[in-house]
């Protein structure tokens, strides 16, 4: 998409998950009438909403009256790199890694800058609707911390052969994580655009063999044996993975997406589920990013 698209964010709820698991399953032309589905961008369900993305203004009232249980609370309305916010940046340039933002499978021209020594092939993100371009203060944070576990001479100990990225959302970290040197990489989000989003980079960045990517939720998948975990998600997700050992039986966790005061509150859970030591941390205005041994 281009930055002038336009976006028409339908907002719908539900009393219950029936009716929005309907939508994320039927074929949209079943749910929607083939006129509309031509004009659906994409669909995003989170816990009692649904999010549906057009390029234009669209008459649900077809949808609704078929299933009375789901209301329209509002419709968004804004162009494309409104809700990208910086995906129109330029390219990221950290360390060997070289992060070109492509829309439409598109990817700039590189820049003309000198390319330091080992240089990586540039990583090809495709935004689409879901997270993670890599300007986000919380994706760069993600990515300074796993240069430092993958370059030679940063560490120790030897890098991660196996990695898990929960809430991939573009895939960014877990292309990063493949392209730095793990052997094996699952990503997974539990929204449809992403993971698909994801897949797409993937292939873009012929990274297929050493990557799969699921639609699962992370606490259905948290005890996938990695010896590295990504997880830019919600406080209420981390919750509920640190109650879990094999969660917490890594090397590293990389964890990124919280506000401060939500940081405070997850190292303190954290402390009274296993010693660990923070390895290194990152504040922006307004966002904490940490890299965490569990010992």
């Amino acid at each position: 998409m281009r930055p002038e698209t336009p976006l028409f964010i339908y907002e719908i709820r539900a009393p219950g998950p029936t009716g929005l698991w309907e939508l994320e399953c039927l074929p949209p032309s079943v749910c929607l009438g083939p006129l509309l589905a031509g004009y659906l961008l994409g669909l995003h369900v989170e816990a009692d909403f649904a999010f549906l993305f057009f390029d234009r203004r669209v008459d649900l009232d077809g949808l609704l009256a078929s299933h009375p249980d789901l209301s329209l609370q509002e419709v968004h309305e804004m162009r494309y790199d409104q809700w990208q916010d910086g995906a129109w940046s330029p390219p990221i340039s950290l360390g060997p890694l070289l992060v070109l933002p492509c829309h439409d499978g598109e990817a700039p021209p590189e820049p003309s800058l000198p390319r330091p020594l080992g240089a990586l092939p540039p990583l090809l993100i495709d935004p689409g609707l879901a997270f993670g371009f890599g300007g986000h203060p919380t994706t760069r944070a993600c990515l300074e911390f796993l240069l430092r576990l993958y370059l030679p001479g940063t560490t120790s100990a030897p890098a991660p052969e196996t990695a898990l990225d929960l809430g991939c959302g573009t895939g960014i970290l877990a292309l990063a994580a493949a392209r730095l040197g793990a052997r094996e990489v699952l990503g997974l989000d539990h929204s449809h655009l992403a993971a698909e989003q994801a897949a797409r980079n993937v292939a873009l960045n012929s990274l297929s063999e050493p990557i799969a990517i699921l639609r699962a939720m992370a606490q259905d998948y948290a005890t996938f044996p990695a010896r590295l975990v990504m997880a830019n998600i919600p406080l209420f997700v981390l919750d509920d993975l640190i109650r879990l050992d094999a969660f917490l039986d890594r090397d590293y966790l990389v964890i990124s997406g919280l506000l401060p005061e939500e940081g405070e509150a997850f190292l303190s859970r954290l402390s009274r589920r296993t010693p660990h030591r923070i390895l290194d941390s990152r504040r922006s205005d307004r966002w904490m990013s940490y890299l965490i041994e569990p010992r």
